[in-house]
């Protein structure tokens, strides 16, 4: 299966990112001595990237540039593959099947002005049943991007606490019903065992939810799948990794674009941002405009955020 991910503000991320390669180039006429890197951090169904390439080659001043792109979903990696095989075949891209926190080796002595990462599913991984990312169809009660790392999300329920869990479901998915479907999931726990599938626990969740507010904005389990995907492919720590070290490879003037779709994330990267060695480059975030959300609605959560590399930390 194709992955699908319709790439989301497309063009304010070239242009933010591709300034700082042609200033490098502009500087560096002639004297080219190692070739220049945009990282691409998610590659999923490849959208960023092909627009990434599209872009090189239509410049002259920047046909020589090379993308390195990650994701650890390994079908990503191997639909990527056969779609860019002239590509990688012409040297001009590079995939890795890596999470952040095991990519910054595969950067070091790249002379990396570019980076990327777009925090979001995409829509084929939120609609296969086998991964049980999401609850709007049947499947087991999975949930990991990466089937061969970590524990399912039916183990992890298998073991956590009431109280761990309520506390999951309140930081991780802002749930105001957190302690309502902690207790939920551990009575059944108790007496049927762990949820196995993503309908059982669906019906869990709506079931501890007061009658009058299960039909709101979105819907009642929302909120829920999204605190335990965190949870059980470890987002947070992830991002972490990626806003602590993998950033880190920019060389100066370099610039690094993410693009987050909810506040946990977005929180994360604007305290990055302004850390020491960076300047934003966004003082607010960068939303879709109307016509983008009416082509691909899921860019209506989206927030993108820029930052430059201005020096090396302590320098």
């Amino acid at each position: 299966m194709a992955t699908v991910h319709v790439p989301i503000l497309v063009r304010p991320i070239l242009e933010t990112l591709l300034e700082a390669f042609r200033e490098h180039s502009a500087q560096s006429t002639g004297c080219l001595t190692e070739p220049v890197w945009l990282v691409d951090c998610t590659l999923g169904g490849g959208g960023h990237t092909a627009a990434f390439l599209d872009a090189f080659e239509k410049d002259p001043l920047l046909r020589e540039t090379k993308v390195v792109a990650f994701d650890q979903d390994k079908t990503a990696i191997e639909s990527a593959r056969m779609r860019f095989a002239t590509e990688i075949t012409a040297g001009r891209l590079e995939i890795i099947q890596s999470r952040f926190s095991d990519a910054e080796p595969f950067l070091r002595n790249r002379l990396v002005l570019g980076l990327m990462a777009d925090l979001g599913f995409s829509s084929d991984q939120l609609e296969d049943p086998s991964r049980g990312l999401s609850f709007l169809a049947d499947g087991p009660l999975d949930m990991r991007l990466d089937p061969s790392q970590g524990t399912s999300c039916r183990d992890y329920l298998a073991d956590i606490s009431e109280t761990e869990l309520e506390r999951v479901l309140r930081e991780y998915g802002e749930e105001r019903f957190s302690r309502r479907i902690a207790a939920r999931v551990i009575e059944y726990r108790n007496r049927e065992g762990a949820p196995a599938t993503t309908q059982v626990l669906r019906t869990l969740v709506v079931q501890a939810i007061p009658p009058a507010m299960r039909h709101g904005r979105i819907h009642a389990a929302t909120r829920t799948f999204q605190a335990l995907r965190i949870a059980v492919n470890r987002e947070l720590e992830e991002l972490d990794c990626l806003l602590d070290h993998v950033i880190l490879s920019l060389r100066p003037r370099g610039r690094v674009a993410i693009l987050s779709f909810h506040s946990l994330e977005d929180r994360r990267v604007k305290h990055a941002f302004r850390s020491e060695g960076f300047r934003s480059l966004t003082k607010k975030p960068i939303i879709a405009d109307n016509e983008e959300i009416a082509r691909n609605p899921r860019a209506r959560s989206a927030k993108l955020r820029v930052a430059e590399r201005i020096s090396a930390k302590g320098a």
